[in-house]
This record gives C-alpha cells, structure tokens and sequence, in this order.
C-alpha cells in the first residue's frame, strides 16, 4: 500500500512539472454553422467553414479546416449564420444573436448597422438584398442589408426553421420557404404567398438544393424521425404574380343587386340631359357664393379680434390661454407672440366674468411692450366662489390704446371646481 501511494504521487508530480508551463485554454461550443464560398461561386467550389462559438465569436477555417483565417468578436452570442459572397473578393456574414439582435460582418469587420427585433430570432434567410428574419412572436420581417425595415408578414402558428429556394430555370426566381409548427410549409416570393403545403407531423429541419440529377430538391426531416424529399417541377412558376392571394378579390364575380329603374329616376335623368349647363352654372355661382361668404366671415373674426390671430391696426398677435388647477383655485397661463415686424408698447390686458361665479385678484394688466417674435407668459389666479353655479367662460381681450375694438379675444372655458380639495 505504501508503495501504491508513493507511485501515485509521482504521476501527480510529473503531470504537474509536464502541465504547469501550458497556457491555460477553454474550450468553448459551437452554436452556429455555414459555408463561405472561397474564391469561385458555383456549384462544387472551394468553401471555408463559418463557425459561431458559445464565447461570442465568429471563425473562419481555412478549406481544409485545420487553421482559423479570420476572428471576429460579437457582442453576443451567435444563434443563426449566414454568409453570401467570396472571402478572396468581397463577403458579408449576417448573424442572429441571442440577445434579439441582428448584426452584419463585412470582409472580417463588424459593422455598425444593427437590426433591433421585438422578440427572439427563430430563423435567418438572405434574399439578394433583403434579411429575412423570423421571430418568436410568429411574425417574418423584412430588412434591408442597410438596415431600413421592408415589411413584415404575421403568421398563423409559430416558426420552426427557415430556408432560402434559388430556382434557375429561364430566369433566377428567389423565394423563403417557412415551416411552421401546425405542420404547414409555406412559400413566400417576397411578401406574396406562392404555395403551402400542409404535413401531418412538426417540421425539424429544411434543406433546399441539388439531390441527384434534380436540381430543385426540398429536404424535410420530422420530428417523428422520418425524412421527406420533394422535388419541384422545372416548369414551376413562382412569380409573385401567381401567388395565392394575388389577382382581384373573388367577391368581383358576385353581381351586385341593382335595383330597378324607377320612373321618377328616369324623369331626373332626362331632366339632367336637357339642362346640365344651366344645372352646372347654378352651381358654380352658388359654390363661389359659398367662398364669399366664407372669406368674409373670417374677415370679420379677424378685425373684430374674436380669432386667435389678429392683423388689425397695423399689429399682428398671437394669444392662447390654457387653465391650470381643480379648484377652487386656478390658475389661467397666456402666452402671447407678436407675430408682426414692429414693436408694441403699452397693450392693456381685460378679464371679463361673472362675478357672481370667479374673483380675480388682477382684472387688468398692462404689458410693457411686446418684442417681435419673443412669446412672453403670463400668470393670472383666478378663485371660484360659488360652489353650486357650475364653471362658466372667462374671456381675454388684449385691447388697443387708440381703438374701441379690441386687437384679439380669447375664451377660456373653465371646468367645475373641486371645493373637497380646498377644504
């Protein structure tokens, strides 16, 4: 036993001597994985592995996958990858993070460009130009590689993976296609729905590519275990013209009742034939009748200084009075602009009530002068005393020295006072 014990304490001591110059290493986890083509964009070429790390980080392997090429450090961890271009010529790593944010990674360098989402991502998908993200709260948004949000689909059940659908036929068609967790596999061509499909068990898992000599091959994988394989016509068109909910609505092929033409409504149509001229002449005269009228009475507010602009005398002012308070004391604000080019002076100021109802301390005031374009405030207490007469008006005038009429009115319509907060 002894000699078992002196044995086992030299291996502790020489794996102590043989470990204590090492660098002290944590191996972290992978979160998220994807290609990055390396210097040709075609089927078979070159890739290097992009790798998303439990410790914020984003990894670049070389094609042979033995040595990092590029670090790039997150502000958190990334959730969903995706990377487009060539990493000799010019790429872009968009990545979803679990802190609810979208982030864009350009040749090696974190960009500025941050995309806010209302919830957790649950997918990612790059469109030519678009990022489409899907959510927890069973919604796909639409942003643009600069940021700026395009538009955003709400969907019946919640999403359970996401793939992009590359179709070269005559044309390149690029569609999302979104597996929700009612079973039901959608297909969106932008923001129009093209096709759905409904299964019977929870999708797991979407691939779309070449399978065998079939180059529009969809994979699905279930959560029962079993794997489905889908290939898409060639002569498939997915236009967003042809989707399910474009073209005119169906209620279009329903007639409309009309009703029958009476003889009362034929005699109005004749008559309307036989005099449309004079009929539309009555009606001009009658609408520039209106205007006059109209322009008048605005006139008239104006000089008369009931509005809350005022032009007369050569002076143009401005006034709007708020009320503060519950009673049954307020307080009556006025902010007051001279909206002219010339200074006032000496402008007096009236507060007409009911007296039997307010009691004001300070009817009147006199303003000093009034500066062009300055606002200047005023604070007048106002004091309820009558408990059962209700809340009446208090009206402003903002008088002329030289004149009769009064430059501009206010009327302030005050609210019934609380006389429990007095007592």
């Amino acid at each position: 036993r002894l000699v078992k014990s002196f044995a086992r304490g030299c291996a502790k001591g020489n794996l102590h001597n043989e470990n204590k110059n090492l660098p002290l290493i944590q191996q972290t986890v992978i979160t998220a994985m994807t290609v990055l083509r390396k210097d040709k964009d075609e089927h078979g070429a070159v890739g290097c592995l992009v790798i998303g790390t439990e410790n914020t980080r984003i990894l670049i392997l070389d094609p042979t996958g033995s040595t990092i090429m590029k670090k790039v450090q997150l502000p958190s961890i990334p959730a969903f990858i995706v990377a487009t271009g060539l990493y000799d010529v010019d790429y872009r790593i968009v990545v979803a993070c679990r802190n609810g944010n979208v982030y864009t990674v350009k040749n090696g360098e974190l960009m500025g460009i941050v995309i806010e989402l209302e919830s957790q991502p649950c997918g990612l998908v790059r469109v030519d130009k678009s990022i489409i993200i899907g959510t927890m709260s069973n919604v796909l948004h639409s942003h643009h590689v600069k940021g700026k949000k395009q538009y955003s689909i709400y969907l019946p059940a919640g999403i359970t993976n996401m793939c992009a659908l590359t179709m070269e036929t005559m044309r390149t068609t690029k569609a999302t296609i979104v597996a929700l967790d009612s079973g039901e596999i959608r297909v969106y061509n932008g923001k129009t729905l093209i096709n759905s499909l409904q299964t019977n068990d929870i999708v797991t898992g979407l691939r779309f590519g070449r399978y065998g000599r079939e180059d529009n091959t969809l994979v699905v994988t279930y959560k029962s275990g079993c794997v489905q394989i889908k290939m898409l016509p060639r002569l498939a068109n997915l236009e967003p013209g042809k989707g399910l909910g474009s073209g005119p609505p169906p209620e279009q092929d329903i007639p409309l009742k009309v009703p029958k033409k009476t003889k009362l409504y034929v005699e109005q149509t004749q008559r309307e034939k036989e005099f449309g001229i004079e009929m539309h002449r009555v009606f001009q005269r009658d609408l520039c009748k209106l205007r006059l009228a109209t322009a008048r009475a605005y006139v008239k507010v104006l000089t008369d200084g009931q509005g809350p602009l005022s032009y007369t005398s050569g002076s143009s002012l401005r006034l709007t009075a708020h009320v503060q308070g519950l009673g049954p004391l307020f307080k009556i604000k006025l902010n007051i602009q001279n909206t002219g080019t010339k200074s006032l002076t000496a402008i007096p100021i009236i507060f007409t009530f009911n007296q039997g109802i307010y009691k004001m301390p300070r009817p009147s005031m006199v303003l000093p002068v009034l500066v062009p374009s300055l606002v200047y405030n005023y604070e007048v207490d106002v004091e309820c005393i009558d408990e059962s007469a209700g809340a009446d008006v208090i009206r402003v005038y903002v008088c002329n020295p030289q004149s009769a009429v009064p430059i501009i009115t206010a009327l302030v319509n005050m609210p019934l006072a609380d006389f429990l907060l007095g007592q």
